[in-house]
């Protein structure tokens, strides 16, 4: 026993935390003892109170009242079962600052855990909250030093109604198919022109621990880059995209058009130096027969020799 809780009761309830509820939990004790580390890992939480002095009965009510400072999982799961939306989300949160307490920074390699573990972990500390018996009101936290913070204003109603506009504004401002489908996701070559495109035009998302495993990462990315475009909406007002929204993706989609012009000239001419008359003739046909470009064809045939020659 520790003050009238048995260690038995504290880790069944550490043992059914979600990693969401772990990860607060951490934050707040963390307050009071830099050596915490902030972690979604529950043995992590265990072996953890045998090394630091925490009141286990406050603990306990922070632990039964965890769940009531966190927006439900039900209401997140369209931003982070998408990374196309994710990205945009991150973007979007971060241009809020005003409106929400900022998010916390955590060690999180994973970038979409910590992006939700930075939203969850965000707090103010409310000095003007009345403490109250019952140790719990609304979001705040009121627990007295020194074991455990006190009056933390995790802004539960502001993140729920920032959540639910920020869907309410997606759904209306995300980029038509249409004006994305000239984005070949397997053009390798394509994909990255657009991220330098959208990097130089200075509105490309690039969260720091962001790292693109895929093709389908980089089209997520370039997607969320231009659904940003008109994030200043007011949902107070009916959508259509804006004149500079509608100008940005056509210029985009000109300069790769431009773009290719130039590079089929620049083949084109190499070839006239390179290759004989009857070598491009044959080339030609060959690419015409398989349905490739010729340089995919010079490609290939060059892939195949260097295989069949075991260099």
């Amino acid at each position: 026993m520790k003050n009238n809780i048995s260690i038995d009761d504290l880790l069944n309830k550490i043992h059914k935390l979600t990693a969401r509820e772990t990860a607060v939990t951490l934050s707040l004790l963390r307050q009071n003892d830099p050596s915490i580390v902030l972690t979604r890992d529950n043995n992590y939480f265990i072996k953890m109170l045998n090394d630091t002095h925490i009141d286990w009965d406050r603990l306990l009510v922070l632990l039964n009242n965890i769940s009531s400072i966190l927006v439900p999982e039900n209401d997140l799961e369209w931003i982070f079962n998408s990374q196309r939306i994710s990205l945009w989300f991150f973007h979007h949160l971060s241009n809020n600052k005003a409106i929400l307490p900022p998010p916390i920074s955590n060690n999180f390699s994973d970038y979409r855990i910590n992006l939700i573990t930075s939203f969850d972990c965000s707090f103010t500390i409310n000095l003007n909250k009345r403490r109250v018996s019952s140790f719990w009101t609304s979001d705040t936290i009121n627990f007295a030093p020194p074991y455990l913070p006190q009056n933390f204003d995790f802004a539960y109603e502001q993140k729920l109604e920032f959540v639910t506009n920020a869907k309410r504004l997606y759904s209306l401002i995300s980029t038509d198919y249409k004006n994305t489908d000239w984005i070949d996701i397997k053009n390798d070559d394509q994909l990255h022109w657009a991220l330098d495109y959208l990097n130089k035009a200075g509105i490309l998302i690039k969260p720091q621990l962001f790292l693109a495993r895929n093709n389908s990462d980089i089209f997520a990315q370039i997607c969320a880059s231009l659904d940003t475009l008109d994030n200043d909406h007011d949902l107070d007002y009916p959508y259509t995209p804006s004149p500079n929204k509608k100008y940005f993706i056509s210029s985009m989609r000109k300069a790769w058009s431009q773009k290719k012009f130039r590079d089929k000239k620049d083949i084109e001419a190499a070839q006239d130096l390179l290759l004989t008359r009857k070598a491009k003739k044959q080339l030609s046909e060959l690419s015409r027969a398989y349905g490739i470009s010729s340089v995919e064809m010079l490609t290939d045939i060059i892939e195949t020799a260097h295989q069949t020659a075991n260099i």
